[in-house]
């Protein structure tokens, strides 16, 4: 008689996820979606530098960026919003991690507003309530009265925020594009969440990546971008990415970020007017995520 619930267990199991995955085919996956369409380069407002190989880079101006009493914090995080679905302190423990760091500056992915993931709550309003930051947030893709997608939260002043689509094959992609002004600086900050599906979708995210090279090479002011790659620093799509030099990466060898497959997932990069400090990963297990934190002073020699 024992056996007869364990299988109705195993049974319900392997129905909730043909469930799930039978709504992200039919009522999320798409078979081409978003294009890529940065703004032109303005030659004026850039300077020349190399990067650590040496090869001839540009970066904003840095004579507007007043001097820094200490270094800016920064924050990427996937925070799996959908697990709030079965835990309703989800989002209170993602605050607490983001309030031990006290970033000036966080990247969120996985976020949701309003979805059924979410029990439709609001969860940027969440987390902008419980760690007292200013927030943004901006869909990957809308469907039944809710949103998915990224979010910023920060301690200094979101002047301009924009949404651009990112070329995709499946779930539709995006990056947030910023203009936040903290200190008395003001800087360009893009946040992402990349194609999954590992070699699968290699060719897509390569093509997601050139787009965020283009991106990031047309802000204005200084810039970081940060994101979930849903890629290792050794795959080939990353390789090509820091070929394209667009930035920095903070930190080179941080560790696994994704605990189920022990790799590194989530990655910080900074423009080369920066100079990265320090970086590391904090190992908390409020996510299948862990979040990554870069300390950046603009002042690289």
């Amino acid at each position: 008689m024992r056996e007869r619930p364990k299988r109705r267990w195993v049974l319900g199991t392997l129905a909730i996820f043909a469930l799930i995955v039978a709504y992200r085919v039919f009522a999320v996956y798409t078979v081409r979606s978003g294009t890529c369409s940065p703004k032109p380069v303005d030659p004026r407002l850039r300077v020349a530098t190399r990067d650590e190989r040496g090869v001839p880079v540009s970066h904003p101006e840095r004579t507007r960026f007043p001097p820094q009493q200490r270094p800016l914090v920064v924050m990427s995080y996937n925070i799996a919003g959908h697990d709030h679905l079965y835990d309703p302190d989800h989002l209170r423990r993602i605050a607490a991690v983001i309030d031990s760091v006290k970033p000036d500056i966080a990247g969120l992915q996985e976020v949701h507003r309003g979805t059924w993931q979410a029990r439709f709550h609001d969860q940027l309003a969440e987390l902008v309530r419980l760690t007292g930051m200013r927030g943004y947030f901006a869909p990957s893709y809308t469907q039944w009265g809710g949103g998915y997608g990224n979010a910023i939260l920060t301690r200094g002043e979101i002047v301009a925020a924009s949404l651009h689509e990112l070329p995709s094959m499946g779930e539709p992609r995006a990056v947030i594009e910023a203009t936040i002004r903290i200190d008395r600086a003001t800087i360009s900050f893009f946040v992402t969440h990349l194609t999954t599906w590992g070699a699968i979708n290699r060719g897509n995210r390569r093509e997601q990546l050139e787009c965020l090279a283009r991106h990031v090479r047309t802000s204005r002011w200084p810039s970081i971008l940060v994101g979930d790659l849903n890629a290792p620093p050794e795959a080939p799509e990353i390789a090509t990415f820091r070929k394209l030099n667009a930035a920095q990466l903070a930190g080179e060898d941080l560790g696994p970020t994704h605990a189920l497959t022990g790799r590194r997932l989530d990655y910080i990069f900074a423009d080369y007017g920066w100079e990265v400090r320090a970086a590391r990963v904090l190992p908390d297990t409020a996510s299948d995520h862990y979040p990554i934190v870069a300390e950046l002073m603009w002042s690289r020699p």
